[in-house]
């Protein structure tokens, strides 16, 4: 009699702790199994400081000219030899053509209107370049045109005699 005495007791002490479980959810289980995000802390340095270029602009301006010097003469060299490559035409003229700009930029405005004229014409041959099935002729006009173009540049924008025109830093 005392088993039958307890039964009732232990299935109200069953049925307490179940609905206890249902009641506090199983929020122990889901933190014993499911990891936690990491926590990552980055401090943020930011350090500035004063720039100072390695270059004066009579440097760079030395650099940009034979930068442009090296592609003309390069352009010129692949045009006398009738390079069918178009593509290296282009890029080389196009480089050229980046070095003109970089001048420009370092130049005083009284030299830059000139020097821009000389970009327009650099920007024509580049255009022309970039066609199709060129005929010799047009490769001989492009030619001459470079050959004109390297004069006048040489003439007017060679570094020794551009000084007194440069940017002052």
């Amino acid at each position: 009699m005392k088993i039958k005495s307890l039964l009732p007791v232990t299935g109200y002490c069953l049925l307490v702790a179940v609905f206890s479980c249902f009641l506090c959810g199983c929020e122990v289980f889901r933190r014993k199994f499911v990891r936690k995000p990491k926590k990552k802390t980055v401090a943020v340095v930011v350090q500035t400081y004063e720039y100072e270029s390695e270059y004066s602009f009579e440097k760079a301006y030395k650099k940009y000219y034979s930068y442009w010097r090296g592609a003309h003469e390069e352009l010129i060299n692949l045009l006398d030899v009738r390079e069918e490559n178009r593509k290296r035409l282009v890029f080389t003229a196009e480089k050229a053509l980046e070095a003109l700009l970089q001048m420009q930029e370092l130049l005083l405005p009284v030299k830059q209107t000139r020097l821009d004229d000389l970009i327009i014409a650099q920007k024509d041959i580049v255009k022309k370049l970039g066609k199709y099935n060129l005929s010799l002729s047009q490769k001989f006009h492009i030619l001459e045109a470079l050959q004109e173009l390297r004069r006048q540049i040489q003439k007017e924008f060679h570094y020794e005699k551009i000084q007194e025109f440069l940017v002052k830093e």
